[in-house]
């Protein structure tokens, strides 16, 4: 474990909180027993005088010598932390309390204690089970991820209820007798759980969620992924609890059968042209229960054709006999099914596995997909599996996608599928055969790379190339390019005008092949080279140069491209380097306006803030958000919507052009709210503008039957129908002096917000209180 880990101390009763230094308590590896300090052999002593008991849980991560040894500390000590931090924060979760002690034993062995009643002992081997599960899913999520191997969590436990002899002999007592139940199946508390797993499959009571996936060219759900959810206040709430366990006890086929099964029953309607992914553990398809007809039987029922179900894999489970789970799944596609590989980026086989494999889809894992637009070297490998992709006929999905900037770096990238919070969260209980997608509104329809708007001109990224005469032989074009310093491509030049280009890997090829040596080596360039490259000039811009340089033949698409300056070879430019510029200026373009309203974004607003803070002098803060906007979207649509958002984002830039200063500050932080930051003085008379302006003229957005009744009728975030007045906006000043923390800012703005909200109509509120940051305000 890493020395910087605290252990986690608590009182008894709960009154306070401390830390206490790891030297308090010394370790026996050896002996198997755990010396304490004085203080906590009271504060235990305490325990059973009360009449409790003390509950010791032990938890081991199976095999960590060895995988230790293998991969290093550094990585040991990560998984080590998983393990400590988890536990630290489920021992209250599961068990109701917190630690009382929270020890390394021994490398991967973790000593929990903390007071139980006596009675409890099968509670505590509910406890132990619960935890256990729950641990080895982080364990061998973070294992996986470190190193593509998974590691397994063991788990026992013992109860002390009275002091016998000295207390080391007690806890080593406790110690051997929580040893002893490590490993051991059948325990009480397994068959507790194991009822009730088996009491969730009989009635059943997993209920399904449906996430969609986009298609980002065409601006819809492409698909939908079936989510299984177990029941609510139980041990097998969370995905994760429900399938280890159901893996563990042999029951994955069953569980599976019966995940399929409610998802077809609540699958509702779908476009002919939509898939369902379900997700299937590979151990599924060698189960003994397994029937190849049962799908077969259940598509039927529900009027579905096998080209709408896709089978998802995930690369984070091992196959054990691949030859059979391929031939297996060769059988379904046999039957029009498709097949979905999870996690690509992450397994433990890689590109081999997928490559045999062959998948319809390939869904990149939500670590390789987080903070893409930071990242070149997550780029990198996007456009590696994007390449792999189209080379074996497999479409790419992103997955997790969370943010405004990763789905633009993404679709810069060329990835054509997502699916993410972002995009649409598990939340629906049945798909609909067409739901709009507001997180495109504002965006072109068929954004791709070719259309990325980037007026760099192409010559700022190029490079100085290599260059040879026509008439150099192959051989030394061979040595230049595995030089001391290695180079991709060579630009071959008559009297400075580029007439060609040799790139590595294709005079490889054509070296390689059985009579390559002998055509081509002695010869001269042009027997090798592209004679037809493309050649740009260096005034063009970036994104016309990538428009074309995706247009080429396949295998050239990642050639270079030569750039020139009056036809002379000025440059050359890799399509990488292209694309991450395309990204680049995409993910800037995003965090600095809103593309609806053409106002300042989230970034924009963060630095105005930080500067008027820096400058000392006294600033205001108008938060302005829409009441009643949702159920006039739901009613009227995005597209009168977006006339709404666009109204008052121009009646905000009036009023500050009228009644405020000449540095005065309007931003969209998203959706229908907005900032403005002006000179207190001017903050009202601003405000009173926005609310008589948007009062009078948003009633033309209603229709002349809405507009005579002053209400329409809908659906509010509760669910329930109600009449709801006209959309009206409510703005809350805040104040503030000189430097102001971000946080507090945010705080009291969402607190006056609220109270703002709360007077019916278009109103206006100010904080009385002290500004932030005058020393008073808090």
């Amino acid at each position: 474990m890493k020395a910087g880990i605290k252990k986690s101390f608590s009182s008894a009763a709960g009154a306070e909180q401390r830390w206490i230094s790891p030297r308090l308590l010394s370790t026996q590896a050896a002996a198997g027993g755990l010396s304490l300090s004085l203080s906590m052999r009271r504060e235990f002593e305490n325990i059973l005088h009360s009449g409790r008991a003390i509950g010791f849980y032990l938890f081991e991560i199976h095999n960590f010598s060895a995988y230790s040894e293998l991969y290093g500390e550094g990585v040991s000590e990560d998984v080590t932390a998983v393990l400590h931090r988890e536990l630290n924060v489920l021992c209250e979760e599961v068990c109701g309390v917190s630690p009382v002690m929270l020890v390394q034993h021994e490398p991967g062995v973790l000593v929990m204690l903390c007071g139980v009643e006596r009675q409890q002992k099968s509670q505590m081997a509910n406890n132990t089970l619960a935890l256990r599960f729950k641990l080895k899913s982080q364990v061998k999520q973070e294992s996986l991820r470190l190193t593509g191997q998974p590691l397994d969590v063991r788990a026992g436990y013992s109860m002390i209820s009275e002091l016998n002899g000295d207390f080391d002999h007690t806890m080593y007592n406790a110690y051997c007798e929580a040893m002893a139940t490590v490993g051991k199946r059948g325990d009480d508390g397994e068959l507790d759980l194991l009822r009730e797993f088996r009491a969730v499959l009989a009635k059943p009571s997993i209920q399904t969620v449906y996430q969609p996936i986009v298609d980002f060219s065409e601006q819809r759900i492409y698909a939908w992924e079936a989510l299984a959810r177990g029941p609510e206040d139980s041990y097998f709430s969370q995905p994760s609890m429900l399938f280890e366990f159901a893996e563990e006890t042999g029951n994955l086929f069953n569980l599976e059968k019966v995940c399929r099964e409610k998802a077809f029953e609540n699958l509702g309607e779908l476009e002919p042209s939509q898939k369902v992914f379900f997700n299937i553990h590979p151990k599924t398809l060698s189960d003994p229960s397994f029937t190849p007809g049962e799908t077969a039987r259940l598509v039927k029922e529900f009027g579905i054709s096998p080209s709408n179900i896709v089978f998802e894999v995930t690369e984070r489970h091992s196959i054990h006999d691949f030859s059979l789970f391929v031939k297996t799944l060769e059988h379904y596609r046999s039957q029009g099914f498709k097949v979905a590989v999870d996690n690509a980026g992450t397994g433990y086989s890689g590109l081999w596995s997928m490559a045999e494999l062959k998948p319809e889809y390939i869904k990149l894992d939500l670590g390789l997909v987080h903070g893409v637009d930071q990242d070149s070297v997550k780029r990198a490998m996007v456009e590696t599996l994007l390449s792999f992709g189209h080379s074996i006929g497999s479409k790419v999905i992103a997955g997790g996608v969370e943010n405004e900037a990763e789905l633009t770096c993404l679709i810069g990238l060329g990835v054509k599928f997502g699916q993410g919070f972002f995009l649409g969260g598990p939340e629906r209980p049945k798909p609909e055969p067409s739901v709009q997608l507001p997180v495109f509104h504002g965006r072109n329809k068929g954004l791709s790379k070719e259309e990325i708007k980037c007026s760099i001109p192409v010559v700022k990224l190029a490079k100085a190339a290599h260059f040879v005469e026509p008439g150099t032989k192959v051989k030394e074009i061979k040595m230049l390019l595995e030089g001391r310093d290695p180079i991709s491509a060579i630009v071959v030049a008559e009297d400075g005008v580029p007439v060609g280009l040799v790139m590595s890997h294709h005079m490889d090829r054509a070296l390689s092949t059985r009579y390559g040596m002998s055509l081509y080596y002695n010869r001269d360039a042009t027997r090798v080279m592209d004679g037809n490259p493309l050649v740009v000039d260096g005034t063009t811009p970036v994104e016309i140069v990538a428009r074309a340089a995706m247009d080429r033949e396949q295998f050239k698409i990642y050639d270079h491209i030569i750039v020139t300056e009056h036809n002379k070879l000025a440059g050359i430019v890799s399509v990488r380097r292209i694309l991450d510029t395309l990204a680049s200026v995409q993910v800037e373009m995003a965090k600095g306006a809103n593309p609806l309203s053409g106002l300042p974004g989230n970034v924009a607003i963060e630095l105005e803030l930080e500067k008027r803070g820096q400058s000392g002098k006294a600033f205001s803060i108008v938060y302005a958000d829409l009441d009643n906007f949702k159920v006039y979207n739901d009613i009227y649509g995005f597209k009168d919507g977006d006339s709404i958002i666009l109204l008052i984002a121009r009646i905000i830039n009036w009023a500050i052009r009228r009644h405020g200063t000449g540095d005065d500050f309007a931003g969209h932080v998203g959706g229908d709210d907005f900032v403005v930051i002006s000179r207190p003085e001017k903050c009202e008379r601003i405000c009173k503008a926005i609310t008589r302006c948007f009062g009078r003229l948003v009633r033309y957005r209603y229709t002349p039957e809405d507009r005579c009744k002053g209400y329409i009728t809908g659906k509010g975030r509760s669910g329930e129908v109600a009449n709801f007045p006209l959309v009206s906006v409510s703005l809350a000043i805040v104040d503030c002096m000189g430097a102001c923390d971000l946080p507090a800012i945010g705080k009291r703005s969402a607190e006056m917000k609220k109270y703002a909200k709360s007077i019916p109509g278009n109103s206006f509120v100010r904080d009385r209180r002290a500004p932030l940051g005058s020393g008073q305000g808090r």
